[in-house]
């Protein structure tokens, strides 16, 4: 497994081919892009939320620190360009926090700086079942 920010499919790290994207369509939910040679279709409503036979909640997820808001912007109707913005695997958020946001702390890992948002806190931290799991 990398050891800097691996992919949730194959474990390696700094592959282009793993880099995931959300592309935001102009009519529809947002869709995710992943060319990783080990990737698979999951249904991903399940697995953010995880269980007690499956507790593990390692999907893709927006940086709300790097895109606070997916277009179309407030106000506007229409996306006249598709954008996509790159996501990070939940278990990478506190790598990819205390290395892109330096601003932040990040419980447990830095204490100086300020306090996350608790939307971003609340998306990248680990369920009691997903601690105990490992």
């Amino acid at each position: 497994v990398g050891k800097v920010l691996p992919c949730g499919f194959c474990g390696r790290s700094g592959l282009p081919e793993c880099m995931i994207r959300i592309k935001v369509v102009a009519n529809g939910p947002p869709s995710l892009e992943m060319k990783c040679i080990n990737h698979f279709i999951f249904k991903y409503k399940f697995a953010d939320k995880g269980s007690k036979n499956t507790p593990c909640r390692n999907v893709p997820i927006r940086c709300t620190l790097c895109h606070p808001v997916l277009p179309p912007e407030p106000g506007k109707l229409s996306r006249k360009i598709i954008p996509t913005f790159i996501v990070i695997w939940r278990y990478n958020m506190v790598e990819h926090v205390l290395s892109h946001h330096q601003e932040y702390s990040v419980p447990g890992h830095r204490e100086a700086g300020a306090a996350l948002p608790a939307e971003v806190w609340e998306s990248m931290r680990l369920t009691d079942l997903e601690q105990t799991a490992a």
